[in-house]
């Protein structure tokens, strides 16, 4: 199977902290949160085409010197065996390489961290264990989220992990975050987008984006657990 790369962001300094970037868009994901906002990625729109893999390695092959290194995201990346293949290429060429991922496949995270073809891991963290799959929108096996987690905890890459603020999380559920993750590199809270298109069409009518205050309050409760947290626009 090829790898289903749907989009290239040539330029980002923001995804990989502290790096010049680029960012590269696998598409497919087997979770449904309705405030994802790459419902085309999350669908694997047809209406996409693939991007062959060639294509995005002739481009970083040019961009040497000038990108530390990429982002690899969805959708989720770890859907794929193939991408196993796909940044050996990249580490070939001297790249850096960070990868956002749910956590659903612990094996093929510690694969691609204990064969060094990543250097940077950015795990989402939907929701305490109790309500993810109301947030996920899909069965899931928590066993795998926790083991991903918990292999992060005790390597010593760099990771961070993060959540989506919505109004369906709690105070309580954030606390029992941190006392699930405590002792983390870095936590981080995302707002939640409201006002581009999301994969539930009838989520920005039902839930507003929390208050700076609110997000603060947040903050200041896990910064007893985590060594940095951070809000993120």
């Amino acid at each position: 199977m090829l790898l289903p790369i749907k989009g290239l962001q040539k330029t980002t300094l923001i995804d990989y902290p502290g790096k010049v970037a680029a960012s590269v868009f696998l598409g497919g994901c087997n979770f449904r949160c309705s405030y994802c906002h790459n419902p085309q990625l999350v669908l694997a729109d047809s209406n996409l085409p693939n991007l062959p893999s060639e294509a995005i390695l002739s481009f970083l092959k040019e961009r040497q010197g000038f990108l530390d290194g990429i982002c690899v995201t969805g959708g989720e990346p770890l859907l794929y065996p193939e991408l196993k293949f796909f940044l050996t290429e990249v580490k070939a060429l001297g790249f850096l390489v960070k990868v956002d991922t749910n956590g659903s496949f612990p094996k093929r995270l510690q694969e691609l961290v204990e064969e060094r073809l990543v250097d940077y891991v950015a795990m989402d963290i939907k929701a305490p264990k109790e309500k993810y799959k109301e947030v996920a929108k899909t069965e899931i096996d928590f066993e795998k989220i926790n083991e991903s987690a918990f292999y992060l905890l005790a390597s010593d890459i760099s990771y961070e992990f993060r959540t989506t603020v919505f109004s369906n999380l709690t105070l309580e559920d954030f606390i029992s975050i941190g006392k699930w993750l405590e002792g983390a590199q870095r936590y981080y809270l995302q707002v939640v987008k409201t006002d581009v298109p999301l994969l539930d069409q009838g989520f920005a009518a039902e839930h507003r984006p929390p208050s700076k205050e609110y997000l603060e309050q947040v903050a200041n409760y896990l910064r007893s657990f985590f060594r940095e947290v951070g809000i993120r626009d």
